[in-house]
């Protein structure tokens, strides 16, 4: 009998998505399109700057066919290459299957992820995982928690099922677009406080930063059809509050590269906060830290853009 679950994308958060189904004993597939890739993980067992090795239930599949048999999928691919992903797999999947992504993005063009894989596949049932799962706390056991956001409960309570272990409890949510918006939040925001730490701006300018940023992203949910209460969840602030605070965190580390008045050096970054302002403009959403991480993107400097964001005109919290 095949396995029921399974994970595309070997990067450092799919890797660890196998690692956390897998040390419970659940039988989990795993597949990279990378073949010198998948031949290091079968050889070492590990990821590179991995501490942890695979437990040997966790299987390195050589084809995207073996990789898709099983029911619930999780799909760790960045948003660039996710759509190409998903209709490869179109043909081997079928309507029963569950689909799970946990990309921090939406795709070029302003999409969420969850519907292309509705436009290009067959699978009915989709979910996104988001949250503060950082991988290295998560591989020395440190407590933390998950959302699974659905339009369908059965999908949310699978896959919690999976994950769930001593350190790790997972929530579920039935606004699938907002906890997805929510998710791609984190990269503008990151790149904020990488400024911020850069300019050597204290605790009291990053609180202003992320509870302002649960109003621009409550905003493009709402007009999204998502609700905008999600963004004060696990998949929001939560998640925001951990990567500011995450000096390692490669958003961060563009961030500071920013402060400094270099290039961001992060073309994924800078790809999706071009995708959240593309799809403000056209809904007509006022984004104002989101506008000013892209007028830094673009040549301006990040103390004058934080004067910008300080001297619009008085308006009420609620």
């Amino acid at each position: 009998m095949s396995p029921r679950v399974s994970v595309i994308g070997a990067g450092p958060f799919g890797v660890t998505i196998a690692w956390i189904i897998g040390k419970e004993g659940r039988p989990v597939r795993l597949w990279s399109s990378s073949l010198p890739k998948r031949k290091a993980l079968r050889s070492k067992r590990k990821a590179p700057n991995t501490p942890v090795k695979l437990p040997d239930n966790v299987e390195i599949v050589d084809t995207l066919e073996e990789a898709l048999e099983p029911g619930l999928i999780f799909v760790a691919v960045p948003p660039s290459h996710f759509r190409g992903v998903m209709k490869a797999a179109a043909p081997l999947l079928t309507p029963e299957q569950r689909i799970i992504h946990t990309v921090k993005g939406l795709e070029p063009g302003g999409k969420a992820l969850s519907t292309v894989i509705s436009e290009e596949t067959c699978v009915l049932q989709t979910g996104v995982l988001a949250g503060p799962v950082v991988p290295h706390e998560v591989w020395r056991g440190d407590a933390m928690s998950a959302v699974v956001g659905s339009r369908f409960h059965a999908v949310a309570v699978e896959a919690a099922a999976v994950l769930t272990g001593p350190s790790l409890r997972v929530f579920g949510s039935h606004d699938l677009i907002g906890v997805e918006v929510a998710s791609a939040m984190r990269t503008p925001l990151g790149l904020a406080a990488g400024m911020l730490h850069e300019l050597g701006l204290g605790r009291a300018t990053l609180a202003f930063l992320l509870t302002r940023g649960v109003v621009e992203a409550g905003r493009l949910a709402s007009v999204l059809g998502g609700a905008s209460r999600t963004a004060s969840g696990l998949a929001g602030i939560g998640d925001w509050m951990v990567t500011a605070d995450d000096k390692h965190a490669p958003v961060v580390q563009a961030g500071h590269r920013l402060g400094k008045g270099e290039a961001c050096g992060y073309d994924e970054a800078e790809a999706r906060v071009r995708t959240l302002l593309e799809i403000a403009a056209r809904h007509r959403v006022e984004m104002p830290i989101t506008e000013a991480v892209g007028a830094v993107l673009d040549g301006q400097a990040v103390d004058e853009a934080l004067n910008g964001l300080m001297s619009r005109r008085m308006s009420f919290e609620i």
